[in-house]
């Protein structure tokens, strides 16, 4: 997958079977599990995304977007010396790599993901 790109859009739910069953129905999608509190789907082999168990879903954290980086530490430093802030700073994502969240100008959060080599 190229840099720079969507790798991943992530909504925020409070029961993981009842949104896995909407979204099969909706559109088909694949679900596996990943984890206790998170569904990944996809269409056959491609990943498109994940379900999060919330407690309570708050309006305009859902769903997230998260973009491929090759580096997620640089790239917090770069949104912060353009005017941003870091949300969430670098985390390690168990079998994937590494995420990130930092914000815009106006304050969305924007995910970054630093797959593993």
């Amino acid at each position: 997958m190229a840099k720079h790109t969507i790798c991943h859009i992530e909504w925020d739910v409070t029961d993981l079977a009842r949104a896995q069953g909407f979204y099969e129905g909706l559109f088909g999608w694949n679900f596996r599990s990943f984890g206790e509190t998170m569904v990944v789907f996809g269409v056959g082999d491609q990943h498109l995304g994940g379900l999060m168990k919330v407690d309570q879903v708050n309006a305009g954290n859902s769903p997230s977007v998260w973009i491929e980086v090759e580096n997620v530490e640089d790239m917090c430093s770069k949104a912060v010396s353009l005017g941003g802030s870091i949300r969430k700073g670098k985390e390690p994502v168990p079998g994937v790599g590494f995420s990130a969240i930092v914000t815009d100008l106006d304050g969305n959060g924007v995910g970054m993901v630093q797959f593993a080599q």
